[in-house]
């Protein structure tokens, strides 16, 4: 039923009831007109307030992740740098060994030198026999050890060839990481900047836009449906992507009044995307 009234200027209008408050439209078209570009306005704030939000959002999210990245590069050449240490550390223990080899080589070689010139002295074939012996212990002994000598020095090579290319893309990799760490860091910088325009821009819209609206606006946001304003096209809502009604839709397009969509209960707008 609607209820016909008369403004202050004297034109007749008439009372509808809406979804929840009750709204005058006035059959003169200047008056209908001045709505829709009132809200037109306050929709444009409306989306735009989104907009600085969403992007705060992503700005706020990807600054705690620039912080991991970081962590995660500095792990992984902290990683490379363990293994490089311990090649070197196996490469110490080898030249240790072969150090220690060459002492007992020396000392093996002057031993069978020292009982090879006993040979001569000994008066009985017992014992020059027993001295014979002692020599091929000694050669036996001396021969192993230049065995393992060569075993040694060949893993030596291996081992100084390995370390070299380690300590190269070690080198590498540190220089890739500082490279990184100043562009993440100089990002950072550059995001607090990008979250402080977003902030204080929605501030500003959130005082031009009517409380409301604006309260509307909020509670459909933590009702956790992400956004709280989308467009509609072709009676179609991108918020949930189902039909509304024809007559809603119509009505939609003269932007008139602030309308939610029958289905997810998000504010709507109409969106010509006919280029």
């Amino acid at each position: 039923m609607d209820d016909h009234r008369t403004d202050s200027a004297g034109k007749q209008g008439s009372l509808v009831k809406c979804t929840s408050d009750w709204c005058i439209f006035f059959r003169d078209a200047p008056v209908k007109k001045e709505r829709g570009m009132r809200l037109k306005e306050q929709m444009a704030r409306l989306i735009e307030l989104q907009k600085m939000e969403s992007a705060a959002g992503r700005i706020q999210a990807k600054k705690k992740d620039l912080p991991v990245l970081m962590k995660t590069l500095e792990e992984e050449v902290n990683s490379f740098s363990a293994v490089v240490d311990t090649e070197r550390e196996q490469l110490e223990s080898l030249r240790k060994r072969r150090r220690e080899k060459d002492a007992q080589l020396l000392a093996g070689q002057e031993a069978l030198k020292r009982t090879r010139e006993r040979l001569f002295e000994v008066k009985t074939n017992k014992e020059y026999q027993a001295m014979l012996k002692e020599i091929e212990t000694f050669e036996a002994k001396n021969s192993r050890l230049e065995d393992e000598m060569i075993s040694l020095l060949d893993d030596l090579d291996h081992l100084e060839t390995a370390l070299k290319t380690g300590e190269g893309e070690l080198e590498a990799h540190r220089r890739r990481y500082e490279e990184e760490k100043a562009r993440l860091e100089a990002e950072l910088n550059s995001l607090a900047g990008e979250l402080n325009v977003c902030v204080r821009r929605g501030s500003e819209l959130k005082k031009e836009i009517p409380a409301e609206i604006l309260r509307k606006y909020e509670q459909i946001k933590s009702a956790g449906r992400g956004v709280a304003v989308v467009a509609v096209w072709k009676e179609i809502c991108d918020g949930c992507h189902m039909s509304i009604p024809p007559q809603l839709y119509n009505e939609l397009q003269k932007s008139i009044l602030l309308t939610t969509c029958p289905n997810c209960n998000r504010i709507i707008y109409w969106e010509n995307r006919n280029g």
